[in-house]
């Protein structure tokens, strides 16, 4: 009989379903390449680990992309046409160079609750647009305004940020203290397409003009499962641009190089990517 009973008992616990798993992993990379008359490689990764417990979640990100664009120009020298030597001359220049890295931990302040608190971390480098480095932390308040098929959660809070300008303009206060508002929202359509949009505003609070806007969207199709392929938008306008160096010559043949100048970069970035979605 106890024979019995244990044997019953083993089938009961082998049959049993593994419980939930409690963390996902996202990962997405993209790549291109060319080479012949025109040479350039854009890379761009992102990484996305979540960890969630019963009122809390930890969310770490980290991505990166990189622009490298090389200009071949070709010039014949001779003292004529039948005996000209072709040469070719090659200048690479990086066009888009960013690195991020963040972590958030969010806390519920209790079950199925739409109010949560919240802390995080950032940093991100982007020299072609004139910034070393920034370091920032921030902490607040949110609510969840949806958790169906669609998702969507408002967060306020108060920071405080390091930033290092490439070339600091005069008078500069590198250290300052800010207002968030930030939205996220997620929607599944048909079970395989998933659209998600985020906003950041971030306020100087030293200097109200000095704004920043982040806005990401991304539309991903399901191909098999644990991958997807997804287009995305990143759209970020600073009020007051960083300062970037821009080289300059004469107009005379072969031109003169003068010097470097200090000008203001463009408010405006846009960054359109395609990249593989792995998801684990």
């Amino acid at each position: 009989m106890k024979k019995v009973c244990v044997l019953l008992t083993s089938c009961f616990v082998f049959g049993q379903e593994p419980p939930p798993r409690t963390w996902t992993n996202v990962t997405s990379l993209s790549l291109v390449a060319t080479t012949g008359n025109t040479s350039g490689n854009t890379i761009g990764f992102s990484d996305k680990y979540t960890k969630k417990w019963s009122l809390m979640t930890l969310t770490i990100n980290g991505g990166m992309i990189r622009s490298e664009t090389t200009f071949i120009r070709h010039s014949g020298k001779g003292t004529s046409l039948d005996n000209a030597t072709v040469y070719e001359e090659r200048s690479s220049s990086v066009t888009a160079e960013n690195y991020t890295m963040s972590a958030r931990f969010d806390y519920r302040l209790k079950d199925k609750d739409r109010w949560y608190w919240y802390g995080g971390t950032s940093w991100e480098q982007n020299l072609p647009i004139g910034l070393e480095s920034r370091t920032a932390i921030s902490a607040g308040m949110g609510r969840i305004l949806a958790d169906t098929k669609s998702k969507w959660r408002i967060d306020v809070g108060l920071g405080a940020t390091r930033e290092q300008p490439t070339y600091p303009p005069a008078g500069y206060q590198n250290e300052f203290g800010t207002f968030n508002l930030t939205s996220s929202y997620q929607r599944t359509f048909h079970g395989n397409i998933n659209y998600n949009t985020d906003l950041e505003c971030t306020y100087n609070l030293k200097k109200i003009e000095d704004s920043l806007y982040i806005f990401k969207q991304g539309i991903a199709v399901t191909m098999t499962k644990g991958t997807s392929l997804k287009i995305g938008l990143n759209m970020n306008y600073r009020n007051i641009p960083g300062l970037i160096s821009v080289a300059a010559y004469t107009p005379d043949t072969p031109p003169e190089h003068l010097g470097n100048l200090i000008i203001s970069a463009k408010k405006l970035d846009t960054t359109a990517t395609t990249s593989l979605v792995i998801s684990f």
